[in-house]
């Protein structure tokens, strides 16, 4: 079984609970969309899933009907670009992932960064009356490129 494959399922069962919850239906058109999250592991924008969704017969409503279940499953999350202000993007959100990103403040070039030490430290700490589920961490500055443009 290949991690893709592994993805969906779970991302099939957290949005099969949730919608069962709800009492609402498993649709294609909803699998569709999350089959796009867990074929291709990459953010999305919503003119792109717009336009794939598209080429599967699917409409522009639907695509945008199917988002927003899929945000309140908590199968897929919102992320806002660094530097990018007013665009949203959606990825799959595969459980327990905490993210720690570096955002080049001269190229907007961003770079995903595994740190256990830090992760570690922010899952450990309590929180008064919250529980945290997962954390996103920006640090901004300059990337190896930009400073030796820079010299």
């Amino acid at each position: 079984m290949t991690h893709q494959d592994a993805a969906y399922r779970n991302a099939s069962r957290r949005l099969g609970q949730y919608l069962d919850e709800k009492g609402m239906r498993v649709s294609v058109e909803r699998q569709t969309v999350l089959q796009f999250f867990c074929s291709d592991k990459r953010r999305w924008t919503t003119a792109e899933l717009v336009e794939e969704a598209g080429k599967k017969h699917i409409c522009r409503a639907t695509v945008y009907n199917a988002l927003r279940v899929l945000t309140e499953s908590e199968t897929i999350r919102i992320t806002k670009p660094a530097g990018i202000h007013r665009l949203l993007v959606y990825e799959l959100n595969e459980a327990g992932q905490n993210r720690i990103q570096m955002v080049c403040t001269r190229c907007n070039r961003q770079v995903d960064l595994k740190d256990t030490g830090i992760t570690r430290l922010v899952s450990e700490k309590k929180y008064n009356n919250f529980v945290m589920r997962r954390f996103e961490l920006v640090v901004y500055g300059e990337c190896k490129v930009c400073r030796r443009k820079k010299k």
